[in-house]
């Protein structure tokens, strides 16, 4: 595995502020092999083997079992018993809910009364209901797979409305329906750092734990995931396999989706987001333009997003590519991947970061006073041009510090051609007088201009 050069650059205090501001904010996610959040950090690998070799609850799916499970509603009381109906709105939700499982793994639900070995009957029933996991009761030991998935009124309630609890309960019964472990008893230790529900919906430990806020503000409501998280998907997909058919078209996540699922679809910019998103193939955006706080978007794959005044709300999970990233009005940070980037800052003062050759990548600051950060790449890395759409000399900069201190050889031209309004930026890194790198500018840029 290639080390981000980017790190060891930072780390030595070599660039510049902003450079070392992104370095330590893209890389703050990284996991394993050290002290996180004030606990021990495990990486993807050591949670995916300790739930490889961990047993589920009683009732769960177990290895051999096919990955089908039945589900219906208790819409009629028992005899002497406090069940009351789901309104259709509410079955939707659950449906929803369901739908987001099947979305990442090759995992079947089937609503029906006709019970399988493996079924779910979720009811509204505040005398059964129970503040512990895995949420869900086996309806008897002779058919230890049928069992009974119970809310209180309350929680029943808030299902019609995001992120509250009384989906995150639903999320957390289907999750260990399905045989994912708890994440303790997985890895042998309650308290690792990914053990909070910023990671995953079956974690007993708030997102607060982890430093991660699911609220606007401190003293908001806390608001909960109502799908799969970061681990949840890694593990799920290990089990049963990645759903490879899920939005393999253009999709933008957030505001002007055309997601297909609720959780990832965003209103007015009173909504916070809580997800990560699973996606399978296409050219796909994060749009979060009509948020005015201050925003972090991140576009690596295993990496959080601070969105909408929430911290790390909002989450890539591993092996997924998001192309785009759209910010809001405030003093937003963008950083891209590898795979080539098309980053707009919108109005604020913004910093977009992409390193050298990391595929074609086109920046838009917007209106603000920006800063384009030019990250170091590994040498391997091949040749590929970086846009810059809107450069004004005298208000944006353009931070190159990081080439100058990863390449101590490093010479550069630049040609300004007035009649398309176009600077040509041609790095030498080794000082062979080859091309290494180019940037496009549409603007003129000066001496002064530049963050060395």
């Amino acid at each position: 595995m290639n080390i981000d050069p980017n790190i060891a650059l930072a780390r030595a205090c070599a660039t510049s502020v902003a450079h070392r501001t992104v370095v330590e904010i893209a890389h703050a996610d990284d996991r394993g092999d050290k002290i996180k959040h004030r606990q021990v950090s495990l990486s993807m690998d050591q949670v995916l083997k300790g739930s490889k070799g961990a047993a589920g609850f009683a009732g769960s799916l177990g290895s051999g079992d096919p990955a089908e499970v039945t589900y219906e509603f208790a819409n009629r009381p028992e005899t002497g018993g406090t069940t009351s109906q789901f309104t259709e709105a509410q079955k939707g939700v659950i449906r929803e809910t369901l739908n987001n499982f099947s979305d990442t793994a090759n995992i079947r639900f089937k609503e029906s009364v006709n019970a399988q070995s493996h079924h779910m009957q979720i009811k509204v029933d505040g005398g059964s209901f129970k503040w512990q996991a895995p949420w869900y009761t086996p309806v008897s030991d002779d058919e230890p797979g049928k069992v009974q998935v119970s809310l209180n009124q309350r929680h029943a309630d808030e299902l019609v409305k995001p992120n509250s609890f009384g989906r995150h309960i639903i999320a957390k019964a289907v999750a260990f329906k399905l045989g994912l472990p708890d994440p303790a008893s997985a890895v042998s230790r309650s308290n690792y750092a990914e053990n909070t529900s910023a990671y995953t919906v079956r974690s007993p430990f708030l997102e607060n734990r982890s430093d991660h806020r699911f609220n606007k503000f401190h003293g908001d409501k806390t608001q909960y995931s109502s799908a799969l998280m970061m681990d949840d998907i890694a593990v799920t997909q290990d089990k049963f396999g990645a759903n490879l058919q899920t939005r393999t078209g253009d999709t933008p996540y957030g505001f002007n989706s055309n997601a297909d699922r609720d959780v990832f679809k965003l209103q007015s910019s009173d909504d916070l987001p809580v997800f990560c998103v699973w996606d399978a193939d296409g050219n796909d955006t994060f749009d979060f333009s009509a948020f005015r706080q201050d925003q972090v978007l991140n576009l690596k794959s295993g990496s959080f997003s601070n969105v909408g005044g929430g911290l790390g709300n909002v989450s890539i999970a591993n092996g997924v590519t998001i192309e785009r990233a759209i910010g809001g009005a405030g003093n937003d940070i963008l950083i891209g991947n590898d795979v080539g980037n098309e980053l707009e800052g919108g109005e604020g003062d913004d910093i977009l970061y992409v390193k050298a050759n990391s595929g074609f990548n086109r920046l838009t600051g917007g209106p603000g006073k920006n800063t384009f950060v030019i990250g170091a790449n590994d040498s391997s890395a091949s040749f590929a041009n970086t846009v810059i759409m809107d450069f004004v000399s005298g208000k944006d900069k353009l931070d190159i510090s990081a080439l100058r201190a990863a390449h101590p050889r490093l010479t550069f031209t630049h040609e300004y051609y007035r009649s398309h309004n176009l600077t040509f930026l041609r790095f030498d890194f080794d000082g062979d007088k080859k091309e290494d790198f180019m940037v496009n500018i549409y603007g003129r840029i000066a001496d002064s201009d530049f963050r060395f």
